[in-house]
């Protein structure tokens, strides 16, 4: 982290993990807080604190604070069979208005959790996260065919504008970059939310879209898109905009659904996803603390994060 771009990106070190403990049940009473920061650990989780995106994006700000409100409520869940343990390597913070020093800086940390981890987390943020998960995932594996799953009510492929990127921009950035191998899927689109350019572009650009409509009983409709993209990637970037779910369980976000996918969808989305065995990099972005007075987005979040995890 001492390669941050310029003085508006700093490191913020992991905060201690906390959380209750039940001795008295035995050995088998582990949650996450007990497994944070394990010598040998093959998981690695890091935070992108980052309201710049979002402010641009005419949203409402409140992403910086969503990693640590997830480490919160990720404290006391259980620890999953199979996981022995993650590492936390903190946030990347971002103080300036422009995601891009951000954006490099996560880049940075994330190529480098890769060299030495079988999976990152990354924990946002706006959606402006994608490109620097992107960009570490890119450096990390540079001759890799790169897949892209994104569950979301939106592809996120908006032109960059006067203000500059934005959170609603960072597909656009990513196919700007490498045009030829964009592999890309969106699932839990809702049309209502995008204009007929994003879908017009969607198309132009071959991107794969399973509507909100098609995911309201179960996830079988998403498995064909998320089978083409395993057999012709290398290795899977999975993106997950908490703004895909009901405004009823995650009302905490920038842009609220109305109909949304329901959870035990986006989980069994994301269990197909991980039983391909290529995710390496996964992030959860766009939970808004100050717009979430129960905490019920960050429970959510949380329990899509151990998914994550333990997947």
């Amino acid at each position: 982290m001492n390669d941050a771009p310029n003085d508006t990106v700093s490191h913020q070190p992991a905060p201690e993990w906390q959380g209750r403990s039940d001795p008295e049940d035995g050995a088998r009473t582990l949650r996450l807080h007990h497994i944070a920061n394990r010598d040998g650990a093959d998981r690695a989780l890091i935070g992108f604190a980052c309201d710049a995106g979002v402010i641009r994006n005419q949203g409402q700000p409140g992403a910086a604070q969503g990693p640590q409100a997830i480490r919160q409520a990720m404290a006391n869940l259980s620890a999953p069979e199979g996981l022995p343990g993650f590492h936390d390597h903190g946030d990347v913070v971002l103080a300036g208005e422009d995601p891009g020093p951000g954006q490099q800086a996560l880049g940075l940390a994330v190529a480098g959790l890769l060299r030495d981890h079988a999976r990152v987390l990354v924990l946002g943020g706006g959606h402006e996260t994608a490109v620097g998960s992107w960009q570490g995932l890119r450096a990390a594996l540079p001759d890799a065919r790169i897949g892209i799953v994104n569950i979301d009510a939106h592809p996120d492929i908006r032109a960059i504008g006067a203000a500059g990127a934005s959170s609603g921009t960072p597909f656009f950035q990513i196919h700007q970059t490498e045009p030829e191998g964009f592999n890309y899927a969106v699932l839990g689109l809702a049309a209502e939310a995008n204009t007929l350019a994003l879908t017009d572009r969607a198309q132009e650009w071959g991107v794969t879209v399973v509507a909100d409509h098609a995911l309201q009983r179960d996830a079988e409709a998403a498995f064909p898109a998320i089978d083409a993209i395993a057999a012709r990637c290398d290795t899977i970037y999975l993106s997950v905009d908490l703004d895909v779910l009901p405004a009823s369980l995650a009302p905490g976000v920038s842009s609220p659904a109305a109909r949304g996918v329901p959870l035990h969808v986006v989980e069994a989305i994301l269990d197909r996803v991980l039983a391909t065995g290529k995710v390496r990099l996964a992030d959860i972005v766009e939970l808004s603390p100050p717009h979430d007075p129960a905490g019920l987005t960050a429970r959510v979040a949380a329990l899509i994060a151990r998914r994550l995890l333990a997947g």
